[in-house]
């Protein structure tokens, strides 16, 4: 790969700035200062830095992230910041993109790769990958609706859910600043749907009051607990698909 087009990846700049640090003697390969704009290097083998400050080799990347509530999930928006908003900038230069949504006002695990079949795989794949949320809600889930959930619930509007696992946690709720009872629960579905989550919760009684995915199949929130924060995934989580 080119030196420029390496440096322009890792958002150092467009192709002219990057040509104006080379010119500049800040840009070295190896220790040794570049004098050509197209010198080929490999980045799995040389060691390139600007300003004598190492850049990372890393091209392709499979990320966890812990999304706040209030971004949307996209690389761009016209109206709501994103959450690339809160990544590194050559995560848009490398066309780093997020596999799958979280509403907006919903927290938690969201993946994010530039890697187009693998987040095929997760998407649309034939193997059931659970997303699995931590579910704060109103009002209470009737025993018929918890295994309507369980068989795999039909919506109002006629859409079909897959059979979903649903745990209630046993509390006796807690009493929010509008004088609701909040009860929780954990929910996991093996689909991604338009609001699948709160629907679901409240064809069966229940106003979803905070919801935060809080794994994908093996792959959690450890490492991440701070919103806002990622991290590279193992390459035990990149195999789930």
């Amino acid at each position: 790969m080119r030196i420029d087009k390496f440096l322009a990846h890792k958002a150092f700049g467009t192709r002219k700035e990057v040509h104006d640090l080379i010119k500049q003697g800040l840009v070295k390969v190896n220790d040794s200062i570049v004098k050509k704009k197209d010198m080929h290097i490999n980045p799995d083998v040389d060691v390139v830095t600007v300003q004598d400050q190492v850049v990372q080799a890393q091209l392709e990347y499979y990320i966890k992230f812990h999304k706040p509530a209030g971004y949307v999930t996209a690389v761009e928006d016209s109206t709501d910041p994103t959450i690339m908003e809160l990544l590194p900038e050559e995560f848009q230069t490398l066309k780093v993109f997020p596999v799958g949504r979280l509403d907006k006002d919903t927290e938690g695990l969201l993946l994010l790769t530039n890697d187009g079949p693998w987040a095929h795989k997760i998407i649309h794949g034939k193997k059931n990958i659970g997303k699995t949320y931590y579910v704060e809600y109103s009002g209470a889930l009737s025993d018929e609706g918890i295994q309507r959930i369980q068989a795999g619930i039909v919506l109002g509007d006629g859409t079909e859910c897959k059979p979903a696992e649903l745990s209630l946690h046993n509390d006796e709720g807690v009493m929010n600043e509008f004088g609701e009872i909040i009860h929780s629960c954990e929910l996991t579905i093996y689909e991604g749907k338009y609001h699948q989550v709160k629907r679901m919760i409240g064809a069966c009684g229940g106003t979803v009051t905070y919801l935060q995915r809080i794994a994908i199949d093996r792959i959690t929130l450890d490492s991440i607990e701070e919103v806002g924060t990622f991290i590279d995934l193992t390459e035990e989580e990149k195999e789930i698909v």
